[in-house]
Protein backbone atom coordinates (compact mmCIF):
# COMPACT_ATOMS: atom_id res chain seq x y z
CA UNK A 1 0.00 0.00 0.00
CA UNK A 2 1.22 3.31 -1.14
CA UNK A 3 1.99 5.99 1.90
CA UNK A 4 3.75 9.47 1.96
CA UNK A 5 5.41 9.22 5.04
CA UNK A 6 7.38 12.12 4.38
CA UNK A 7 4.06 14.05 5.06
CA UNK A 8 3.63 11.73 8.62
CA UNK A 9 5.40 11.92 11.92
CA UNK A 10 5.96 9.25 14.03
CA UNK A 11 4.37 8.61 17.62
CA UNK A 12 6.60 8.05 20.32
CA UNK A 13 4.59 5.50 22.15
CA UNK A 14 6.51 6.03 25.40
CA UNK A 15 5.33 9.41 25.47
CA UNK A 16 1.70 9.00 23.82
CA UNK A 17 -0.63 8.51 27.14
CA UNK A 18 -3.11 5.98 25.36
CA UNK A 19 0.01 3.33 24.86
CA UNK A 20 -1.50 0.92 26.25
CA UNK A 21 -4.76 1.22 25.26
CA UNK A 22 -2.73 0.60 21.76
CA UNK A 23 -1.23 -2.44 22.97
CA UNK A 24 -4.32 -4.02 24.10
CA UNK A 25 -5.78 -3.42 20.60
CA UNK A 26 -3.57 -3.71 18.12
CA UNK A 27 -3.43 -7.33 18.29
CA UNK A 28 -7.16 -7.95 18.10
CA UNK A 29 -8.25 -10.08 15.12
CA UNK A 30 -11.31 -7.29 14.71
CA UNK A 31 -10.06 -3.91 16.53
CA UNK A 32 -12.57 -2.09 14.83
CA UNK A 33 -15.68 -0.21 16.50
CA UNK A 34 -18.61 0.98 14.27
CA UNK A 35 -20.72 3.76 15.37
CA UNK A 36 -24.31 5.06 13.90
CA UNK A 37 -25.29 8.10 14.40
CA UNK A 38 -28.33 10.81 13.04
CA UNK A 39 -26.32 13.33 12.16
CA UNK A 40 -28.29 16.71 11.80
CA UNK A 41 -28.01 17.94 8.47
CA UNK A 42 -31.08 20.13 7.74
CA UNK A 43 -29.47 23.69 8.27
CA UNK A 44 -26.51 22.16 5.40
CA UNK A 45 -29.33 21.04 3.34
CA UNK A 46 -31.04 24.18 3.63
CA UNK A 47 -27.85 26.19 2.95
CA UNK A 48 -26.82 24.05 0.03
CA UNK A 49 -30.40 24.62 -1.59
CA UNK A 50 -30.90 28.33 -1.11
CA UNK A 51 -27.08 28.84 -3.06
CA UNK A 52 -27.65 26.51 -5.32
CA UNK A 53 -24.26 24.01 -4.50
CA UNK A 54 -24.43 20.19 -4.24
CA UNK A 55 -25.01 19.28 -0.71
CA UNK A 56 -23.05 15.91 -1.49
CA UNK A 57 -20.26 18.31 -1.97
CA UNK A 58 -20.45 20.41 0.48
CA UNK A 59 -20.56 17.08 3.31
CA UNK A 60 -17.95 15.40 1.85
CA UNK A 61 -15.69 18.48 2.01
CA UNK A 62 -16.78 19.17 5.69
CA UNK A 63 -16.49 15.57 6.34
CA UNK A 64 -12.62 15.88 5.48
CA UNK A 65 -12.32 19.30 7.19
CA UNK A 66 -13.36 17.56 10.91
CA UNK A 67 -11.06 14.71 9.94
CA UNK A 68 -8.02 17.12 10.05
CA UNK A 69 -9.33 18.86 12.86
CA UNK A 70 -9.44 15.84 15.11
CA UNK A 71 -6.05 14.18 15.71
CA UNK A 72 -6.85 10.59 16.02
CA UNK A 73 -8.18 10.76 12.88
CA UNK A 74 -4.98 11.50 11.01
CA UNK A 75 -3.35 8.46 12.75
CA UNK A 76 -2.70 5.28 10.91
CA UNK A 77 -1.26 2.02 11.97
CA UNK A 78 1.80 0.77 9.46
CA UNK A 79 4.27 -1.50 10.23
CA UNK A 80 3.35 -1.67 13.94
CA UNK A 81 3.90 1.96 14.38
CA UNK A 82 1.81 4.94 14.78
CA UNK A 83 1.99 7.54 12.08
CA UNK A 84 0.30 10.73 12.20
CA UNK A 85 -0.27 12.72 9.01
CA UNK A 86 -0.36 16.65 8.08
CA UNK A 87 -3.17 15.93 6.36
CA UNK A 88 -5.94 13.76 5.11
CA UNK A 89 -7.39 13.20 1.71
CA UNK A 90 -10.16 10.87 0.91
CA UNK A 91 -11.17 8.01 -1.35
CA UNK A 92 -15.24 8.33 -2.10
CA UNK A 93 -16.78 5.46 -3.81
CA UNK A 94 -19.00 6.89 -7.43
CA UNK A 95 -21.53 5.26 -8.86
CA UNK A 96 -21.30 4.29 -12.69
CA UNK A 97 -24.64 4.14 -14.93
CA UNK A 98 -24.09 0.16 -15.08
CA UNK A 99 -24.26 0.25 -11.52
CA UNK A 100 -20.90 -0.39 -10.95
CA UNK A 101 -18.88 1.74 -8.94
CA UNK A 102 -15.11 3.53 -8.64
CA UNK A 103 -13.04 5.28 -6.12
CA UNK A 104 -12.21 8.76 -6.60
CA UNK A 105 -9.04 10.70 -4.95
CA UNK A 106 -10.58 13.55 -3.30
CA UNK A 107 -7.55 15.62 -1.97
CA UNK A 108 -8.03 18.59 0.98
CA UNK A 109 -8.61 21.73 -0.73
CA UNK A 110 -8.36 25.69 0.66
CA UNK A 111 -11.52 26.46 -0.18
CA UNK A 112 -14.83 25.45 -1.61
CA UNK A 113 -15.08 26.32 -4.63
CA UNK A 114 -11.51 24.36 -5.35
CA UNK A 115 -12.80 21.56 -3.78
CA UNK A 116 -15.89 21.15 -6.50
CA UNK A 117 -13.46 22.10 -9.01
CA UNK A 118 -11.09 19.40 -7.63
CA UNK A 119 -13.89 17.05 -7.03
CA UNK A 120 -15.82 17.34 -10.62
CA UNK A 121 -12.36 15.98 -12.31
CA UNK A 122 -11.82 13.43 -10.01
CA UNK A 123 -15.24 11.85 -10.51
CA UNK A 124 -15.42 12.07 -14.36
CA UNK A 125 -11.42 10.90 -14.14
CA UNK A 126 -12.61 8.27 -11.86
CA UNK A 127 -15.79 7.01 -13.83
CA UNK A 128 -13.56 6.43 -17.25
CA UNK A 129 -11.08 4.06 -15.96
CA UNK A 130 -11.51 0.46 -14.96
CA UNK A 131 -11.69 -0.66 -11.67
CA UNK A 132 -8.23 -1.64 -11.44
CA UNK A 133 -6.63 0.94 -12.85
CA UNK A 134 -3.19 2.91 -12.58
CA UNK A 135 -5.00 5.60 -10.24
CA UNK A 136 -6.07 2.84 -8.27
CA UNK A 137 -2.99 1.23 -7.70
CA UNK A 138 -1.05 5.11 -6.98
CA UNK A 139 -3.76 6.69 -5.04
CA UNK A 140 -6.69 4.30 -4.02
CA UNK A 141 -4.22 2.07 -1.76
CA UNK A 142 -2.84 5.12 0.19
CA UNK A 143 -3.52 5.31 3.66
CA UNK A 144 -3.32 9.34 4.55
CA UNK A 145 -7.26 9.30 3.95
CA UNK A 146 -10.90 8.81 4.92
CA UNK A 147 -12.91 5.67 3.04
CA UNK A 148 -16.45 7.44 2.50
CA UNK A 149 -19.61 5.40 0.93
CA UNK A 150 -22.79 7.05 0.38
CA UNK A 151 -25.84 5.13 0.52
CA UNK A 152 -28.72 7.68 -0.70
CA UNK A 153 -31.30 5.19 -0.95
CA UNK A 154 -31.19 4.06 2.76
CA UNK A 155 -32.24 4.90 6.07
CA UNK A 156 -29.64 2.96 8.22
CA UNK A 157 -29.17 1.74 12.04
CA UNK A 158 -26.27 -0.54 11.76
CA UNK A 159 -23.50 -1.11 9.38
CA UNK A 160 -20.77 -3.15 8.69
CA UNK A 161 -17.76 -3.62 6.26
CA UNK A 162 -15.69 -5.97 4.34
CA UNK A 163 -12.89 -6.10 5.95
CA UNK A 164 -8.97 -6.73 4.53
CA UNK A 165 -7.18 -6.42 7.76
CA UNK A 166 -3.26 -4.83 6.48
CA UNK A 167 0.14 -3.98 7.42
CA UNK A 168 -1.74 -0.11 6.73
CA UNK A 169 -4.61 -0.09 8.77
CA UNK A 170 -6.71 2.36 11.20
CA UNK A 171 -8.18 4.14 7.92
CA UNK A 172 -11.57 5.70 9.32
CA UNK A 173 -14.44 4.40 7.52
CA UNK A 174 -17.69 6.49 6.87
CA UNK A 175 -20.82 6.03 5.27
CA UNK A 176 -23.68 8.72 4.67
CA UNK A 177 -27.32 7.34 4.50
CA UNK A 178 -30.41 8.85 2.96
CA UNK A 179 -31.04 12.90 3.70
CA UNK A 180 -34.54 12.37 5.37
CA UNK A 181 -36.52 15.79 4.63
CA UNK A 182 -39.04 15.64 6.82
CA UNK A 183 -36.98 14.96 10.05
CA UNK A 184 -33.73 16.69 8.87
CA UNK A 185 -31.70 13.76 9.70
CA UNK A 186 -29.30 11.88 7.85
CA UNK A 187 -27.66 8.32 9.51
CA UNK A 188 -23.53 8.45 9.49
CA UNK A 189 -22.07 5.23 10.06
CA UNK A 190 -18.23 5.61 11.81
CA UNK A 191 -15.83 2.87 11.51
CA UNK A 192 -12.37 2.90 13.69
CA UNK A 193 -9.60 1.32 15.07
CA UNK A 194 -9.72 1.14 18.25
CA UNK A 195 -5.79 0.89 18.87
CA UNK A 196 -6.06 4.81 17.68
CA UNK A 197 -8.92 5.81 19.07
CA UNK A 198 -11.60 5.80 21.62
CA UNK A 199 -15.61 6.39 21.14
CA UNK A 200 -15.02 10.49 22.72
CA UNK A 201 -12.61 10.97 19.66
CA UNK A 202 -15.55 9.83 17.35
CA UNK A 203 -18.04 11.93 19.55
CA UNK A 204 -15.21 15.13 18.91
CA UNK A 205 -15.12 14.40 15.35
CA UNK A 206 -19.18 14.12 15.05
CA UNK A 207 -19.50 17.50 17.21
CA UNK A 208 -17.62 18.75 15.15
CA UNK A 209 -18.90 18.00 11.95
CA UNK A 210 -22.05 19.35 12.90
CA UNK A 211 -20.28 22.74 13.55
CA UNK A 212 -19.38 23.06 10.33
CA UNK A 213 -22.94 21.90 9.20
CA UNK A 214 -24.63 24.73 11.27
CA UNK A 215 -21.98 27.32 10.58
CA UNK A 216 -21.47 26.29 6.37
CA UNK A 217 -21.58 30.04 5.91
CA UNK A 218 -18.46 30.91 7.54
CA UNK A 219 -16.51 27.90 5.61
CA UNK A 220 -18.22 28.28 2.00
Amino acid sequence: MHTPMENAKKIELSQWPRQQHFEFYKNFSDPYFNICVELEAESLFNFSRLNNISFFNSYLYFAMKAANDIEPFAMRLVEGEVWLFEQINANVVQLKEDETFRFSYLQQQDNFALFCQHTKQAIALAKSQPFFSEQFYSTGLACNCLHISVLPWLNFTSFSHASNHSEYSGIPKLVFGKYNKRTGIMPLSIEVHHALMDGIHVAQYVARLKHYFDNASKYI
